[in-house]
């Protein structure tokens, strides 16, 4: 009974971890350290058709040279 209650804690707070982990992550990845990288824009939305949808979704990212990125909605 008592290590069924730990199971449940310690399955509990690896399923936190895992979602910190994960966060954690994708902040490092929007962080500017030299070359422009495409997941720097994950966290912006536009509007359309008067609904917020993420930039990626309606339009390509690509990187021309190291400092520009390229934006061409589809």
């Amino acid at each position: 009974m008592f290590t069924e209650e730990i199971q449940m804690f310690l399955d509990d707070f690896s399923e936190k971890l895992g979602k910190a982990v994960d966060h954690h992550a994708d902040e490092l990845l929007q962080i500017r350290a030299g070359r422009a990288n495409p997941a720097m824009l994950n966290g912006i939305n536009a509007e359309c058709y008067g609904v917020s949808t993420p930039i990626n979704q309606l339009a390509n990212i690509s990187v021309h040279d190291g400092k520009q990125l390229f934006i061409k909605p589809f």
